[in-house]
């Protein structure tokens, strides 16, 4: 029986295929930007645009319990 030589082109592509997309992950993570803090106590209590706990999310918390 012959023996089976590794394939080191397929290898090195896998390797780098690999490498490639980490770097690529680690490009686009430190791109992203945090968003500025909000100041003042005003802007801290307003649910204008974040969580808003509507009638449909009291009633799954409420089939919670």
């Amino acid at each position: 029986m012959k023996e089976q030589k590794p394939d080191l082109q397929r290898r090195s592509l896998l390797k780098a295929l690999t490498i490639s997309t980490a770097a690529g992950v680690a490009v686009a993570a430190s791109q992203v930007t945090a968003a500025p803090a909000n100041e003042g106590v005003e802007n801290a209590t307003s649910h204008q645009d974040g969580y808003r706990e509507t009638a449909h999310i009291r009633d799954y918390y409420n089939s919670l319990r």
